[in-house]
């Protein structure tokens, strides 16, 4: 096991993309899912019962009496305004983020040994990636971050033959000189050919990261359940920005996109007991995610300076093929039966950083997650639902610098600083009928940079609207 975390641990480590934003963004996970599940904040590893909750605990499968079909669709609406700023950009999407098909077999007059015996496929949504920032500050860095990644090149090093081609000189700093953007100065180093006083960042985001889950689960006595999952996580990530500085009559815009796309495995396992008729008992265990990864890459800049106007390419795209190890996970919970009038649930989630094993550097923080969930049964087959999700920041505040020979050419990043959740939900079963609508509003402060030379971050809140209907058929 140790060599293995070890093999992981080089992939993440090494990773052209793993630095900063794309550790964060490719290990965030949003509460996504069934109706029960969102209403409840994702407090249901102890109580399981429901697709998504297997998804997180396979041990929540062991609750199935009945075999089921189920599929889940959402509406979400993503609002993004920086500080200070009146503007707000808004982005609505469709998906179904939850379908499932679930096979129970056993024997409900059975009390003791293996009661139930249940597999499920389950498709589950994990993270939206569509969104849209736009930032304007006085000097977003851009001119400065092309010098630095430049210093130590010669102009000499900058006429060669096929240098797109050439792996010691980054793309950024190709398109800074053939843009006219930097001139050399003594001893290899680079200053930006005019001063810009204005600036605007524009980071248009989309795509999404969905798992793919075979579990088995058993119910064993009617009070434990254990389960196993195999994972599939894939991930379509596109980020596109526009970055623009200017002061009259110079200008200069750095037009960037990135293109991920992975598939990568992982394994589950879960236990809930029921040591009495009021209270459940759930852990779940998920081993690091290892990612097969393809990156596109391109980068454009348009020009102006004394009047004279240049446009560069990259060429068409470039392509890197890689691995990226997502973290460990667990999930600890402890939930409250009130005999028929409902639940009352707290779990504690945790995303363990692999960390280098000499330095303990790790590009992500240890994550932290915090859900409370309700459900009260109001009238027979009705209930309603609540919830709450806290999750602690993914990476320290801190530069985020380009390789100085990357082919990419996005300069931006940010930060997380928390995300937090609110639900409320209601729905109706019967022994053949799930029938459930949540909505959650979910709020973000993010601090975003056009580049490692901006100063100071930007403040910028997130908030977004998710309405989730659920239909189930028990047999």
């Amino acid at each position: 096991m140790k060599k293995i975390l070890l093999i992981l641990l080089l992939a993440y480590s090494l990773s052209p993309i793993a630095y900063g934003q794309d550790v964060q963004r490719f290990a965030e996970r949003s509460t996504i899912g069934s109706a029960r599940y969102v209403g409840m904040g994702g407090a249901m590893t102890a109580i399981g019962g429901d697709p998504s909750a297997a998804m997180v605990n396979p041990a929540g499968l062991g609750l199935y009496r009945r075999s089921e079909i189920s599929v889940s669709i959402d509406e979400t609406i993503d609002n993004t305004q920086q500080v200070g700023s009146n503007d707000t950009y808004q982005r609505t999407r469709f998906a179904a983020p939850q379908i499932s098909a679930i096979w129970a077999w056993g024997n409900s007059q059975k009390q003791r040994g293996l009661v139930y015996n249940n597999f499920m496929f389950n498709i589950n949504r994990l993270q939206n990636y569509k969104r849209e920032v736009h930032i304007n500050e006085a000097n977003t860095g851009m001119l400065q971050t092309m010098c630095f990644k430049t210093n130590g090149l010669s102009e000499a090093d900058m006429g060669i033959d096929n240098i797109w081609d050439e792996p010691e000189i980054g793309w950024l700093s190709i398109l800074a000189y053939d843009g006219y953007l930097i001139d050399p100065v003594a001893q290899n180093q680079w200053i930006p050919s005019v001063e810009f006083d204005n600036g605007d960042l524009i980071v248009s985001e989309s795509g999404s990261s969905d798992i793919y889950t075979v579990s088995w689960a058993g119910n064993i006595n009617n009070q434990w359940y254990i389960g196993v999952s195999l994972n599939i996580p894939t991930l379509t990530y596109t980020k596109q920005i526009s970055l623009y500085e200017s002061n009259s009559p110079h200008s200069a815009e750095l037009k960037s996109l990135f293109h991920a796309s992975g598939v990568g495995v992982n394994a589950s396992f879960g236990l809930i007991s029921r040591p009495t008729q009021w209270l459940r008992l759930g852990v779940s265990f998920h081993t690091p995610t290892m990612l097969a990864m393809s990156v596109q890459t391109e980068g454009h800049v348009y020009s102006k300076i004394n009047e004279q106007a240049h446009e560069v390419h990259t060429p068409a795209s470039g392509v890197i093929d890689m691995q990226y190890a997502a973290p460990l996970r667990s999930s600890a919970s402890v939930a409250l039966q009130l005999k028929n009038l409902g639940m009352l649930s707290l779990q504690y989630d945790y995303a363990h950083a692999l960390r280098e094993k000499e330095s303990g550097y790790s590009p992500m923080n240890d994550i932290h997650t915090l859900r409370a969930g309700l459900e009260a049964q109001v009238s027979r087959g009705w209930y309603l639902n609540a919830g709450y999700v806290y999750e602690s920041t993914f990476t320290p505040d801190g530069k985020v610098e380009l390789s100085y020979k990357s082919i990419r050419t996005d300069t931006d990043y940010r930060f997380t600083q928390f995300s937090q959740y609110a639900s409320a939900g209601f729905g109706y079963r019967t022994d053949h009928l799930v029938v459930g609508l949540a909505y959650q509003y979910g709020w973000q402060l993010l601090h975003q940079y056009a580049s490692e030379f901006q100063n100071k971050a930007t403040n910028v809140h997130t908030h977004t609207h998710r309405i989730v209907a659920t239909l189930a058929w028990r047999f």
